[in-house]
Formats: structure tokens, C-alpha cells, sequence
């Protein structure tokens, strides 16, 4: 999975049913870029669209977009306690690298802290008993 598609992701889970158009001024981004990123999406049916309407995230796409929150959750809270980063700055490079990590990894980080409820910044981490999300991020 590409950055990009992730960022669509979430941006979907967060704001519901957006246009093409609407995604990509919010990213300062080319239209074209944003309907790419969409196709990509479509095609393993993680949102639902139709060209010239709305997005929207599929219940696929939403399951995912929740394990990768958590993903960058759990990085977040390993780089405040083994680094001493803030919480804003463990937000910020967890975005960065969090396709970069196994579900294996993730999943270890999890039990080392003793499975959190809540992420640095107070989000709640959402449980996961088995992560699906491999099969996305590998691509990356």
C-alpha cells in the first residue's frame, strides 16, 4: 500500500463520503493523483466509487483503516517510552514509518506494554486479535 492510499484512508474514516476533488485540495495534491489513489482503492475494494461521485470506505476499508491506526498507535507509544519523544513528535514519525512495520511487530508491541487502551496522545487504541492488514502493507 502506498502512503498516499493510506492517508486516503484515513482521511475517508474521519470525513465520510468526499469527492475526488475535495480530497485532493485537502492534501494540496493533483486530482489526478487522488483518483489514482481511489482506482487503487477501489480495486481491492476498500472504498466504493463511481466517477463523478462520492467516496465512500467499504466495511473492508474500514477494518483496515482501524488496524492501521492502531498500528500507528502502538509505534507512537513505543517511541514516547523507549525514546522519550512527546506525544506530538511520536504522532508526526509514526505517520511516517507505520507501513513499514509487520503485523508480527505491531502485534509485540502490543504485549510488551501489556495490550494499552490508550495511545500517548489518549486515543484509544483499538483491540485486534489478529492483524489483516498484512496482506495491504507488504506492498509498501
Amino acid at each position: 500500500m502506498l502512503d498516499i492510499d493510506s492517508k486516503v484512508l484515513k482521511y475517508l474514516y474521519k470525513y465520510p463520503t468526499q469527492k475526488v476533488g475535495e480530497i485532493a485540495r485537502k492534501f494540496g495534491l493533483a486530482h489526478s493523483t487522488i483518483g489514482s489513489s481511489v482506482k487503487r482503492l477501489e480495486k481491492e475494494n476498500l472504498v466504493k466509487y463511481k466517477r463523478y461521485q462520492l467516496v465512500e470506505l467499504t466495511e473492508k476499508g474500514k477494518d483496515l483503516t482501524i488496524e492501521l491506526s492502531r498500528h500507528a498507535q502502538l509505534l507512537e507509544l513505543l517511541l514516547c517510552n523507549e525514546l522519550g519523544i512527546t506525544a506530538e513528535q511520536a504522532h508526526q514519525e509514526s505517520e511516517k514509518f507505520n507501513l513499514l512495520f509487520s503485523c508480527e511487530t505491531i502485534n509485540k508491541i502490543c504485549e510488551k506494554y501489556n495490550h494499552p487502551t490508550t495511545c500517548p496522545c489518549g486515543d484509544v487504541i483499538n483491540n485486534s486479535p489478529n492483524c489483516f492488514c498484512e496482506e495491504y502493507t507488504r506492498e509498501f
